[in-house]
């Protein structure tokens, strides 16, 4: 089974949440948009910083189906 591709755009800052941050996730197994969860490991993998799960609530991002 394929996966479903997101773009998450931070749109606001909060703690080391900085706006304009952007990751790439694949979601497999599911149609459904990335959990707080996968949103928070992107965020880290890539950034190298380390997010509070309450500042990931879907109201802090644009997420955006790429495929």
């Amino acid at each position: 089974m394929t996966g479903t591709l997101w773009s998450v755009t931070a749109i606001k800052s909060a703690g080391k949440l900085t706006k304009g941050m952007t990751v790439e996730i694949l979601v497999t197994g599911t149609t459904a948009r990335p959990s707080a969860k996968q949103i928070i490991e992107a965020i880290e993998s890539k950034y190298g910083v380390t997010v509070a799960s309450c500042h990931c609530g879907y109201g802090n991002f644009e997420i955006v189906k790429l495929s």
